[in-house]
């Protein structure tokens, strides 16, 4: 199968935004509430509001299989973090900074109604990166962030991100964007 991604802006666009939204409330991952009411209800007001951007991860029939938003954040800096890693999250010239701005991977989701394999998974996440990419080409930028959960670190780590922080609920990794 085809993968494409199109930006919800585009999506709205070409097919309005009351069948944009119609399809959006379909959307359905009953593992995660979080991302779930991201989409149906938050997604299209940070997009018109320049809070995030969500891009919609779709077939050549325009069946939407998942998304994912990107949208810029700050990252405190974590104690305990090697030297090697704090240096590298800082950049050049930023000795002493406590935080860092970041991309943020703020959601990424697949449909429950969606194939389950991992593979798919993998793609979204190449998606993002990609995006990442084009913006940091743009605007600089040193590395991409992703809040996750315990079971998804092993996914996100075989692309290439690095743990730096663990809360109750979430792990925050980074990735580098070179």
């Amino acid at each position: 199968m085809t993968l494409k991604c199109m930006e919800l802006r585009e999506f709205i666009a070409r097919v309005g935004e009351d069948r944009a939204l119609k399809a959006l409330s379909s959307f359905s991952v009953k593992r995660n509430p979080d991302v779930e009411s991201f989409i149906r209800n938050n997604a299209v007001a940070y997009e018109k509001s320049d809070n995030a951007r969500t891009y919609l991860v779709m077939t050549e029939n325009i069946d939407i299989l998942g998304y994912f938003s990107l949208a810029l954040s700050v990252v405190d800096i974590p104690p305990g973090i090697s030297k090697a890693m704090m240096k590298k999250m800082r950049g050049y010239g930023r000795y002493s900074a406590d935080s860092v701005s970041c991309y943020l991977v703020g959601q990424l989701a697949r449909d429950d109604n969606a194939s389950h394999n991992d593979l798919m998974m993998r793609d979204f996440i190449d998606f993002a990166i990609e995006y990442a990419m084009a913006a940091k080409q743009y605007v600089g930028g040193r590395f991409l962030l992703v809040d996750c959960v315990d079971e998804l670190v092993d996914l996100y780590e075989r692309h290439d991100f690095s743990k730096i922080d663990k809360t109750a609920n979430l792990n925050q990794l980074v990735m580098f964007l070179s």
